[in-house]
């Protein structure tokens, strides 16, 4: 079984990459979290017991299936508990099939929710960090839509 390949998004904290082939790889790297992308028909998924982990089927290229906001926005609050979660959990990794549309997607997502940083510089983040990741364009847009709309929100009720 060859080790999983993963890049660091932000150093011992999180983690983006494929679908994982070794659980124990993941685990000497201090990751005891996971976030699944992919969907039952994308492979055999049992994390080891003690892991704090989520799995939400998001669609990717080989998907007829669009990705809709309210599921972009359910898996974003998810990952971002997880994320928050104390670090006596572990790092935390997040994936997909590849490592290369969702997980990548999400990343850009999780930054910025976290660091309040918009779209297009967390995608530059998560692309130098990780150069393989191409989130699909119109996913992207989706993306920065919700953000845009949940900023605008959170400013409206701060000023009330």
């Amino acid at each position: 079984m060859q080790p999983t390949q993963f890049s660091w998004i932000r150093s011992h904290r999180v983690a983006i990459g494929s679908f994982p082939h070794s659980w124990t790889a993941l685990e000497q790297s201090g990751i005891r979290k996971v976030f699944s992308c992919c969907g039952p028909e994308e492979g055999e998924w049992s994390p080891p017991a003690g892991w704090l982990s989520k799995r939400w089927h998001l669609p990717d290229h080989r998907n007829p299936m669009l990705l809709k906001p309210s599921l972009l926005a359910s898996a974003l609050d998810d990952l971002e508990t997880m994320a928050r979660e104390a670090s006596t959990h572990g790092a935390l990794y997040l994936h997909c099939w590849a490592g290369v549309e969702r997980s990548p997607l999400l990343a850009v997502g999780l930054l910025c929710r976290l660091e309040n940083t918009n779209v297009l510089d967390a995608l530059a983040q998560v692309r130098h960090l990780h150069p393989q990741a191409k989130p699909i364009p119109a996913q992207l847009i989706l993306l920065e839509e919700l953000i845009e709309t949940e900023r605008r929100t959170a400013n409206i009720a701060s000023k009330d």
